[in-house]
């Protein structure tokens, strides 16, 4: 019974981010939708990794980690949605060959680093 809850509740965000994406699609209209959609797959992302660190044990009230992976969230955040860039991290990732797949695990970590 343990293992349902350990591995159902990443099956829950998944289904539910799924399923909300699919409804934004089929009945929202306009210019918001496409930035709305980038704040639920980044949400879902983030969320995803935080399931995925649901552990009983003792955690780490190391604020550091928090404040880092908030911060990090919503710089890739706003740049993804193109209200700032900052050359010389844009160039550096791009030379990387960090495109969106890489971001994505990004949003993961940050959403697993902040429970941990």
């Amino acid at each position: 019974m343990d293992d349902v809850k350990r591995l159902g509740f990443p099956v829950l965000v998944i289904v539910v981010s799924a399923v909300l994406t699919k409804l934004i699609e089929t009945y929202l209209t306009g210019a918001f939708v496409s930035t709305l959609l980038i704040i639920v797959t980044v949400s879902a992302l983030f969320m995803f990794g935080v399931s995925l660190n649901r552990n009983r044990k003792k955690k780490s009230n190391a604020i550091f980690r928090k404040v880092f992976a908030v911060v990090v969230v919503v710089l890739l955040l706003f740049t993804q949605l193109g209200y700032f860039r900052i050359p010389y991290v844009s160039d550096w990732m791009a030379y990387l060959g960090m495109g969106a797949f890489y971001i994505n695990m990004l949003y993961i970590f940050c959403g697993y680093l902040f429970v941990d």
